[in-house]
Order: C-alpha cells, then sequence, then structure tokens
C-alpha cells in the first residue's frame, strides 16, 4: 500500500473537505455561545423591563385613586386653580417617580392637567381622545399600557393609562403615565456594560419599538417605509430583514445611501407581561473571522500532523527499541518499588517501637512518683496488720473487722494503680473511635495523679467542651501523659506549682490547652523542641516524647504546638477536628 504523501490530489480534497466542515461546526459552536451570552443579557435586561412595567402600572393605578383627580373630574366647570393644585400634584408625582409626563383627561380626551404645566410646551387643553390607550381604557374601564410617538413632543415612549372613577363619579376620565423610550435604553447600556450586542424590542407587528442602535428607531422589518398617519412626514423605515435559523440580514444604516445589509448573529426572549419580543443582536462578521481564524489554525495543525505522522514512520525502528529500553525500566521502577515498600514498613514497626519506648521511657521517669504513691498504701497496711494481731489476741473483733476493711481498701487503690499503668504500658494496634476528649484527659490525669501528688501541684480544669473526637484512646493518651509529666517536670523546683488544664471549642475543633508556671522555654530551644532526639532533659529523656506526639496528633488531623505564655511559664495547644453529630450515631 502506497503512503499518503504520495497522492497528493486525495490528500488536498481531504483537507479541503475536513477544512469546511470544521469551518461550519466552529461557527455553529460559536454561534451557540454567543446566544448563550446574549440570553442572559436579554434575561437581566427583561427582568430590569418587566421591573418598570410592574412599577409604573401600579403607580399609575394608586394616582388614579387621589381624591384631588376624582375632585377635578367632579365639578361642572373647573376652576383654573383647581387645575393648576392637580398639575403641581401630577409636577411632583412625575419628579418622584421619574417618569417623563404625567397627565389627567376627561371623558373626551380632554386635558385638564399636566405635570408639564409650567414647560413652553405642555399639554393642557390638547384633546388626546383619538389615542389608543384613551378609547381602550375607558371601553374597558381597566389598565391598558400601549407604545407610541408622542403626538406634540415626538418622542417615543410607553403609555400607562388608567381610569379615574368612583361611584359618585358619573363621567370617568383616564389619568396617562408616559415612560420615555430613552430612559429604557439608557437603562440597557448601564447594564450591558462593555457588552458589543444590540438589544431590540419589537411588537407583534415587528415594529421596533427601541434600541440602543439608533438607526433603529422608528423601524420595521418590513421591506417598504411606512407613513405615520398621526405624525406627518414621519415614516417608519424598513430594515428589509432576511431571516435564516439565527442569522439575519438587514440594514445597520437603513438612511444610508446605497442600502448596504449587515449579517447578525441573533437571540430572541418574549417579555411575559406584554406581547413584546427582546432580540439580541451581534455582528456576525467576528465571528465569522474567528472560525476562519480557528479553521487555520487547525488546518495548520493537520498538517504539522501529517508531517509529524511521517516523521514517525521513519522514526519506527527507534520507538520500537525505547518500547523496550522504556520495559526494562518498567521492570527497575516495579523492583524499586517493591524495595520501597518493605521499607516503609520497616519504618512503620520501628516507629511503633520507639512508641513503645516512649510510654516506658514516660513511665520511668514517672518511676519514683509511682514508687511513693505504692509505698503509702503498703506502710499503712504493714501498720494495720500489726495492730490487727494485737487485736486478734485480745479478742477485739470488732476492730479487727474494722482494721481489715481498711486493708482491703488500700488493695483496691494499689490494684487501680497498678491497672492504670498496666492499659498504659500495653502495646495495641492503632484503632480510631469516638471518644471524649475530656474523658481521655481524666485518665491521663489519673496516670500523672502519683507525679501530681509528689510535686504538691495544684490542678485547675476547666472544661467548656462535651465534643467527641475520632482518635485511637491509647495513643492520644499517650500523648496528653506525656505533656503533662512535662508540665509537672518544669514545675518541679518551685514552691507552689500550678497547673493549669482547659478544653474549648472553636467552630469545627476542638482545643486543648495544658499551662504551667514554671520558667518557660528558652528561645533557642523553641525552634528544636519537635525534632526526634533533642531534650533539655540532661540525662533524662530520649528526647523521642515530643516528636512522637507530634507525629500522632498530625495523624488524626490535628496540631500540637509549645509557647511562652505572656504572665509566665509555657502553653501546649493541641487541637483536634470535632467528630459531626452524624458520626458518633453512626458510631453507636
Amino acid at each position: 500500500m502506497r503512503p499518503l504523501y504520495r497522492h497528493p490530489v486525495s490528500v488536498l480534497l481531504a483537507f479541503s473537505i475536513l477544512a469546511v466542515l470544521s469551518y461550519q461546526l466552529i461557527l455553529q459552536q460559536l454561534l451557540r455561545h454567543n446566544q448563550q451570552i446574549a440570553l442572559q443579557h436579554g434575561y437581566e435586561f427583561n427582568q430590569y423591563l418587566n421591573q418598570q412595567i410592574q412599577r409604573f402600572s401600579t403607580l399609575t393605578d394608586t394616582l388614579a385613586k387621589r381624591p384631588e383627580l376624582r375632585g377635578l373630574l367632579s365639578a361642572p366647570q373647573p376652576e383654573p386653580q383647581q387645575k393648576l393644585d392637580v398639575s403641581i400634584l401630577l409636577s411632583d408625582f412625575n419628579l418622584a417617580s421619574g417618569s417623563a409626563s404625567v397627565y389627567l383627561m376627561d371623558n373626551t380626551g380632554l386635558v385638564l392637567s399636566s405635570s408639564n404645566y409650567d414647560q413652553p410646551v405642555h399639554f393642557v387643553g390638547y384633546n388626546f381622545g383619538f389615542r389608543p390607550y384613551f378609547i381602550e381604557t375607558l371601553a374597558q374601564q381597566r389598565s391598558y399600557i400601549d407604545y407610541g410617538l408622542g403626538w406634540i413632543s415626538n418622542e417615543r415612549g410607553i403609555y400607562f393609562a388608567a381610569t379615574v372613577t368612583d361611584t359618585q363619579l358619573t363621567q370617568p376620565g383616564v389619568l396617562v403615565l408616559k415612560l420615555n423610550m430613552d430612559q429604557i435604553e439608557q437603562a440597557y447600556q448601564a447594564i450591558a456594560g462593555q457588552s458589543k450586542l444590540i438589544f431590540m424590542l419589537v411588537d407583534q407587528q415587528k415594529t421596533v419599538l427601541a434600541s440602543n442602535h439608533k438607526p433603529w428607531h422608528l423601524s420595521h422589518f418590513g421591506t417598504e417605509d411606512v407613513k405615520l398617519p398621526t405624525h406627518p412626514g414621519r415614516v417608519l423605515t424598513a430594515l428589509k430583514v432576511r431571516q435564516q435559523h439565527n442569522l439575519w440580514q438587514l440594514l445597520a444604516e437603513p438612511h444610508s445611501k446605497p442600502a448596504q445589509f449587515t449579517e447578525y448573529a441573533v437571540a430572541a426572549k418574549d417579555n411575559l407581561q406584554l406581547p413584546w419580543q427582546l432580540l439580541m443582536l451581534q455582528p456576525a462578521a467576528p465571528l465569522r473571522l474567528q472560525a476562519l481564524q480557528l479553521t487555520v489554525s487547525i488546518g495548520l495543525l493537520f498538517a504539522v500532523l501529517v508531517l509529524l505522522g511521517i516523521y514517525l514512520r521513519n522514526r519506527r525502528l527507534q520507538q520500537r527499541q525505547q518500547a523496550r529500553i522504556f520495559a526494562r525500566l518498567e521492570q527497575a521502577v516495579a523492583e524499586r518499588t517493591q524495595s520501597l515498600q518493605h521499607s516503609n514498613q520497616e519504618l512503620r514497626q520501628t516507629q511503633e517501637q520507639l512508641l513503645q519506648a516512649a510510654k516506658l521511657a514516660t513511665i520511668g521517669q514517672l518511676s519514683a512518683s509511682i514508687n511513693h504513691e505504692i509505698n503509702q498504701p503498703l506502710t499503712a497496711m504493714h501498720s494495720y496488720l500489726q495492730t490487727s494481731q494485737k487485736m486478734l489476741s485480745k479478742g477485739m473483733y470488732p476492730q479487727l473487722a474494722d482494721n481489715l476493711e481498711k486493708i482491703s481498701q488500700l488493695l483496691l487503690r494499689l490494684s487501680h494503680i497498678v491497672q492504670q499503668f498496666k492499659s498504659f504500658s500495653r502495646k495495641a494496634p492503632n484503632q480510631p473511635q469516638a471518644v471524649k476528649l475530656e474523658q481521655l484527659l481524666l485518665n491521663a490525669l489519673g496516670i500523672v495523679q502519683p507525679a501530681i501528688n509528689q510535686h504538691r501541684a495544684k490542678v485547675k480544669l476547666l472544661n467548656n467542651s462535651t465534643a467527641y473526637v475520632s482518635v485511637d484512646p491509647l495513643q492520644l493518651e499517650q500523648v496528653l501523659v506525656n505533656l503533662l509529666g512535662n508540665a509537672l517536670q518544669a514545675m518541679e523546683h518551685l514552691a507552689e506549682p500550678c497547673l493549669q488544664v482547659r478544653i474549648s471549642e472553636q467552630d469545627d475543633i476542638v482545643i486543648l490547652q495544658i499551662k504551667d508556671n514554671g520558667a518557660g522555654i528558652q528561645p533557642h530551644n523553641m525552634a528544636h523542641l519537635f525534632e526526634p532526639f533533642f531534650t533539655t532533659k540532661q540525662g533524662n529523656g530520649l528526647g523521642l516524647g515530643l516528636s512522637i506526639s507530634r507525629q500522632i496528633v498530625q495523624s488524626y488531623n490535628g496540631q500540637l504546638s509549645i509557647d511562652n505564655h505572656p504572665e509566665g511559664g509555657a502553653i501546649v495547644s493541641l487541637t483536634l477536628p470535632k467528630l459531626p453529630a452524624e458520626h458518633l450515631n453512626v458510631t453507636a
């Protein structure tokens, strides 16, 4: 079979077909992406438009219920002052609401009062009885919204009309509020920001009601200009729209000669309150250019891939050789990985042995106080036994029974002390479970109680937490015993040693703090506290306690830190994540 590069015509034909298909596919993707952006802008603008329609509809209905308006309409011959008062009211309302104008008409369409009464061009005295919003409002006896071009102002706007009537008013009137389209178009610019999208608001007859593209004002989708019968000399300009899916062609500058069509990508969104449609347009030329650039890039990439294929064909033997090398490397990596796994296993075993050694070292450090704690009951038992022998010889059986009870209590005390240290020193697998931090602290305090008694230390326990943590109880108990033992040793030469232990909660963590009133930590030692085999106890200590303690705490996503307290002494802070309530249920 001959290689492809020996068929240049076939390759060129395939490349051309691929280029055309790629261009069409990329263009459609860009159009869809553009449509999503346009619809998002349209959604925001549509929301604003609906809010304004709802707002001004409500304002018009509310103003129509004012007694001043009904009073003016009910007067057979309204006084000029009465009309002026209502005009002032409408002017104040117009200024406060931000509308273009507000005016009141009687049942014939005659304007009695208007917000622009004090302007050179005002509506007072004009008759707008021919306007659709007046005719429809009186006929339906309800509010009406219409779009139109001002007969006097020649300004586009939305007209909100409401009937002014009550049970005592025989001839109802019509109140009209006008919102200029210029205000709507300016609001779009604020919403769209730097976007180059053009909006077009059209009615069911495809008349352009508003647009941020000024040449499209007073235009429609038809092919011929249409004269406005109510405005001599004014016409609706034909945009001559040609629709093809989401790509439209229309006149961007309908008044220019000769007429030139521009292609736009269009996204449409209906208005929910009025029979209008919001169109979002973007010139299609930049999208086509972008699609062409991407197609050229893909074509170049395709050409590079073809050349690369030829190049790779020539290097097939080298690839096979590399594959053999890679196979040997993979075998070496697998062997190395197995060796590392074996080393990790040995490290874990060594760490477990170090943990056990640290436990035994802690017990060794506490041995003097343990000896003292055990000797006291033994001495007392010896004394009670001597006394009991004398009582037995003299037949003092009630007193003898009392002595035996005291000896039994001393034996229970000795058993409790031995059991605590037996549990603490035993080797156990790491099995995290839900436990109360307070209970672990009490267990640790029980273990170091002989040392506390020996040092005559005062212990203050402040517990503001009932939280559970997920830890191995024996491991964390070892950490607490080590920290408490360090604190007691820091105060061994004090006349009044005081140990403060506090448990608190903050957000989703539990904090345990141990503070002593010793001499604190020397600044030059602070950076080395958690280093393995670093110790400040001359000839007494392995230097592993704090290092292993931090490793244990960090294995449960906790933190362990030591600082000097501003009031003197050192403070150890241990933080652990709280166990969520749902985990407690599962554990239970």
